[in-house]
């Protein structure tokens, strides 16, 4: 989140205001191969996205990305406005 304040993007309000602040921060390893062996065999489906890495099969539906991501599957109460001006 340094990166937008020390840019000076006023978007960094927004997600202050959309409560996206502990998703974009979020700090795991990252392991480049899996996801690109994710991305390699992306099918999308009906809003379902369907990959299989190294022979397991993952079946990601909406429910299961709003879970992932923290976030409620009613969508993020906005208030206030995009910036501070």
């Amino acid at each position: 989140m340094d990166f937008f304040s020390d840019e000076s993007f006023k978007c960094i309000q927004a997600f202050h205001n959309s409560n996206l602040i502990t998703f974009m921060s979020l700090k795991q390893p990252v392991y480049s191969e899996l996801v690109k062996a994710f991305y390699s065999n992306l099918e999308i489906q009906e809003s379902t996205l369907i990959s299989e890495v190294y022979g397991i099969k993952m079946v990601i539906d909406q429910s299961l990305f709003y879970d992932l991501i923290q976030l409620s599957r009613n969508g993020v109460p906005f208030e206030g406005a995009l910036d501070d001006d």
